[in-house]
């Protein structure tokens, strides 16, 4: 085991006297523990339908493993949390991570002459009762330091949609591509210019506090992304850059009326609470045709609603039509579900996504706000439950 920091956080989820202590896995035995604990967190709390898991054994590893560096998180003899980076050349990676956060692409920012690293970041997560401590920042902080180390320009990492919040507060970028992955479903592909402080800085980033002490940065970075991605930039609406009127015109716009009058959750709800519902758990996911945007079987930890384009029930045999503001798929807003039917984008289309995550946190502020939500709910049959 080595030992990276020990850091003691106040909070309610970590007693005063506990220390977090980041620890990077040199040891089989410290690295089956990380591979039970993905496990223990996908395909026990969250039922992730793994589909190359080893059951038998409870464990969660993959060929990345093998030359990533594993950090974990411990209170204790207790591992909370853990991450992952794997760091290389671009022949490093599999063909299909290539394809996936378009590597190839970024390769064009360097001189033909020069072999550059890149870094994807990947497994990170965090048991429930640690969720509200600094672990998972002090986790990624590990991964943003690396890159700094290395003096990476582009770190990659993908997400469920529901969670494209979380990284674009932590300074990524999407990049306008979805992929569908054998075990937790569809996944949206970001990138952090690891060099852009400002960015970082703009969007309340927990790194800009490490980045604002570093020195000798390639600013040139960041015009040529929005250059090289102008395209794809134009396509996404990022979660932290937008405002609350902003996002409100926006689906304004894709909807052609108020949303409250075509989204049926919002029903009763005023402008000021509509908006501020949708600003505080939403955000809007670009698909392209053929993405898939839900998957059979798989843990369902939000409510998609569409906002443009068409969008089909793969194993539908019936002429099935989704229209604009409804809702498709189950509905994990409430409780973390199952859906039951994949759904695809027949068209490019635009998801309004309102995560199961940000509306838990969203109901303890607002509770009268979310009450006439949850009454919504299930006056639309969505899900079923009990109101409290």
């Amino acid at each position: 085991m080595e030992k990276i920091a020990p850091v003691v956080f106040p909070s309610p989820a970590v007693p005063p006297k506990e220390e977090i202590i980041i620890s990077k896995a040199t040891t089989d035995k410290e690295k089956r523990e990380i591979y039970r604990l993905r496990y223990q967190i996908y395909a026990e709390e969250i039922a992730f339908k793994l589909a190359a898991a080893d059951h038998a054994n409870k464990f969660l590893q993959d060929e990345l493993d093998e030359k990533a560096m594993l950090f974990y998180a411990k209170v204790g003899s207790k591992i909370i949390g853990t991450g992952r980076i794997n760091i290389g050349k671009l022949s490093d990676f599999p063909p299909d991570l290539v394809e996936t956060y378009r590597m190839d692409r970024f390769r064009k920012f360097y001189d033909k002459k020069v072999d550059p690293y890149f870094a994807v970041i990947s497994k990170g997560m965090v048991v429930p009762q640690y969720r509200s401590s600094p672990a998972f920042y002090l986790l990624m902080a590990e991964g943003y330091k690396l890159c700094c180390d290395y003096q990476i320009q582009f770190s990659f990492v993908n997400c469920n949609f529901h969670l494209i919040p979380l990284h674009e507060h932590y300074g990524s970028r999407r990049i306008d591509k979805n992929i569908i992955d054998p075990n937790i479903g569809p996944m949206a592909s970001l990138v952090m210019l690891v060099d852009d402080v400002q960015h970082l800085q703009t969007v309340r980033s927990p790194f800009f506090r490490i980045a604002r002490k570093r020195t000798s940065l390639k600013q040139e970075v960041v015009n040529w992304f929005n250059s090289e991605f102008a395209c794809e930039i134009r396509t996404t609406v990022n979660s932290q850059l937008i405002a609350v009127d902003e996002l409100w015109s926006i689906i304004c716009h894709y909807l052609g009326d108020m949303p409250h009058h075509i989204i049926p959750i919002l029903e009763e709800l005023s402008i000021l609470e509509a908006k501020l519902f949708l600003h505080c758990c939403g955000s809007i996911v670009h698909c392209h045709t053929g993405d898939f945007i839900t998957a059979g079987g798989n843990a369902s930890q939000e409510l998609n609603v569409l906002l443009s384009g068409k969008v089909e029930k793969v194993e539908s045999y019936s002429a099935e039509r989704i229209s604009l503001g409804q809702h498709f798929g189950e509905s994990g807003l409430v409780k973390r579900t199952i859906h039951s039917s994949s759904y695809i984008a027949i068209d490019d289309s635009d998801i309004l996504v309102l995560s199961f995550h940000y509306f838990s946190n969203f109901r303890k502020r607002h509770p009268n706000i979310a009450r006439k939500i949850l009454n919504n709910l299930h006056k639309q049959n969505y899900s079923l439950y009990v109101i409290g």
